[in-house]
């Protein structure tokens, strides 16, 4: 039984259908947040999480930035996961479809979002190419939990995107899902 580790809330938003299913399709998972005792806005977090990480296959990066700590997250998980040979390994970050969004921003959620992407593309093709984990980054436009922040946008549901972490944890052995970026059309 492979064995997940989530940064994010069991208990709401994305976080929770993907736990619930994660679950019901027979992996073992457990979840990082401040509900757990983790305060993932702290740079001290980080060091204990990549420690943990030791004990796990699956890497699911799913909280929302706050300080960079999910781009430091992945890297120093990364970085201890190739240097440890577990190339077997995988890490799933989840971002936002802001990160490609090219306008005068002034909060810096959007630039979490852009930096996570970035190391994740540049990651992945670590995979790729030598013998090191597999990150693959998951961009999602905007979803139902911020469907009142955005009157008339059509938003994607939490289980329909859950699905894609399945999805992905059962590609068969020798391809990688570098990428995927999903946006609900809007008509």
């Amino acid at each position: 039984m492979k064995k997940i580790l989530i940064t994010g809330n069991a208990e709401k938003d994305l976080c929770k259908p993907t736990v619930e299913k994660l679950l019901e399709n027979g992996y073992y998972v457990e979840t990082l947040s401040r509900t757990t005792g983790w305060n993932l806005g702290e740079w001290d977090c980080i060091k204990p999480i990549v420690k943990k990480a030791d004990e796990f296959d699956v890497f699911i990066n799913m909280f929302a930035n706050w300080r960079f700590n999910a781009s430091l997250l992945t890297y120093y998980i990364f970085k201890d996961w190739e240097e440890k040979k577990y190339t077997t390994r995988r890490i799933i970050n989840v971002g936002s479809t802001t990160d490609r969004v090219v306008r005068a921003k002034n909060n810096l959620y959007h630039y979490e979002k852009k930096a996570l992407k970035e190391l994740s593309t540049g990651l992945s093709q670590v995979g790729v190419w030598s013998k090191a984990p597999l990150v693959t980054h998951f961009s999602f436009g905007t979803l139902e939990n911020r469907a009142d922040d955005n009157p008339g946008r059509l938003t994607l549901n939490f289980d329909d995107v859950s699905n894609y972490v399945i999805w992905l944890l059962n590609q068969p052995d020798g391809v990688h899902i570098n990428e995927l970026s999903i946006d609900p059309i809007q008509q």
